[in-house]
């Protein structure tokens, strides 16, 4: 159908049908001053060639007609052409027949004869203007199809694009994650190849900080900041004379003693280049901190990273067990009543209590299964950072094994002349991990 939305540029077409020649001159005139294209025919057949022939808005037909009546004629209109207005011109004998053609939906309108003009040009205009509605009408909904479609296209292209950025995020921080893992071990190893710097303590510090963590049921990024805190704590002790730390603690002189204690300066130092470290290096700084404010920085407890009260008791703790705070060595059950004395005062008693109160707290809980290089598979999981002879990290604890890396395991062991000692994860802990990562690949 032609554009009905535009009045100025669409031509209405109007077809009347009677087979008295003086009628359709009477249409003729009455319908002279509309701007509409005017059809006259005579009959129904005559009518049907114009219809076929042309775009046809609005059909009067007389009911009383040789050959084909008004209600056949209009009958056949609404089967083929059903957007057209229906009007049947019809005198009173034929009312019944008329009536029953209105609830059969063939014909919109009638009039009676003799009709008024001022009526008949009303039931014109009234057809027309149903006519332009329903064009609107399919406008506006074809409109509306096309726009959901684009709107749907667009939104499938945002999804896709989502879709896309978030898989280049993932890969982003994947790859930071991989680099700040390779930076903390490197940073550990440094640490650790100094002769004067126990690497191996280090390691028991980080371990017993990261259970008192766990235990403390603070969240899984907390505990990650204070396992690596306490791996590094002597961090600061690569800016002091040898001589200023070699010694017990208790028998540095005063000045190597505050030397020692401000290594947690040269910490801060060494870390302020590396902004994503914050969290470990304010651990680190604050360690010395007393929790009764009366440390090294005069900090109260609330602040004292909770990271920091934390590190303080398993360094003191390992300090205590192996001689480097007053010299001799103590057991474990001394060394948790010497810390037990200063409660509440260098240790906050509360992280204190976990570690008095859990029995068998400093051995590893992560040594669920050790193995030597050989029995290794591919797939398993290591569950605690492997050290060499000095030390230094080897793999960190998560590394899935592969084939490549059980093979530099082996040679490492053949080099070294005896075998190392390789906690892997239980099987479910191992299926678990997997399917987390697989989840984390989907996404």
């Amino acid at each position: 159908m032609t554009d009905l939305n535009n009045d100025k540029t669409t031509n209405y077409t109007v077809l009347f049908v009677d087979d008295e020649p003086n009628i359709l001159r009477a249409i003729k005139r009455a319908l002279f001053n509309m701007d509409i294209t005017l059809l006259l025919a005579d009959s129904g057949a005559k009518a049907l060639e114009l219809l076929n022939a042309n775009e046809v808005h609005v059909v009067i037909s007389d009911m009383k007609m040789p050959q084909m009546s008004g209600a056949q004629l209009l009958e056949q209109v609404a089967t083929n052409y059903p957007d057209t207005f229906r009007v049947v011109l019809t005198g009173y004998a034929d009312i019944e027949s008329t009536i029953k053609a209105v609830n059969e939906g063939k014909i919109h309108r009638y009039l009676q004869k003799p009709w008024d003009n001022q009526e008949l040009i009303s039931v014109v205009d009234e057809g027309l203007e149903r006519v332009k509605l329903k064009a609107e009408n399919e406008r506006l909904q074809k409109l509306t199809r096309l726009q959901n479609k684009k709107l749907k296209d667009v939104n499938t292209q945002l999804e896709q694009m989502v879709h896309k950025r978030t898989r280049q995020i993932k890969a982003a921080l994947n790859k930071i994650e991989k680099h700040n893992v390779a930076m903390e071990q490197v940073l550990f190893n440094v640490i650790s190849i100094n002769p004067h710097i126990n690497g191996k303590f280090a390691i028991e510090v980080s371990e017993l900080s990261a259970k008192l963590a766990r235990i403390a049921r603070l969240d899984r990024e907390e505990i990650k900041l204070v396992r690596y805190a306490g791996l590094i704590c002597e961090l600061g002790l690569l800016g002091l004379k040898t001589e200023d730390f070699l010694a017990p603690f208790a028998k540095l002189k005063y000045q190597q003693q505050q030397d020692y204690l401000t290594q947690t300066k040269q910490a801060a130092l060494i870390l302020a280049p590396a902004h994503e470290l914050q969290g470990v290096s304010d651990i680190i700084e604050f360690q010395f901190e007393h929790y009764n404010g009366s440390g090294l920085y005069k900090k109260v407890a609330k602040e004292i990273p909770v990271g920091a009260r934390i590190l303080a008791i398993a360094r003191d703790y390992w300090r205590l067990v192996t001689g480097r705070l007053s010299g001799v060595e103590l057991s474990p059950r001394d060394a948790k009543l010497e810390l037990k004395k200063h409660r509440n005062t260098r240790y906050d008693g509360e992280f204190l209590d976990l570690l008095l109160e859990a029995e068998d707290i400093t051995t590893s809980k992560l040594l669920h299964r050790s193995m030597k290089a050989s029995q290794l598979k591919a797939g398993m999981v290591l569950a605690q950072n492997l050290y060499n002879d000095s030390h230094i990290l080897i793999l960190p604890e998560g590394h899935v094994f592969t084939d490549a890396t059980i093979h530099k395991l082996v040679h490492f062991e053949e080099e070294r002349g005896k075998a190392f000692s390789i906690q892997v994860e239980p099987q479910a802990d191992q299926d678990n991990n997997q399917k987390s990562k697989s989840t984390e690949n989907d996404e």
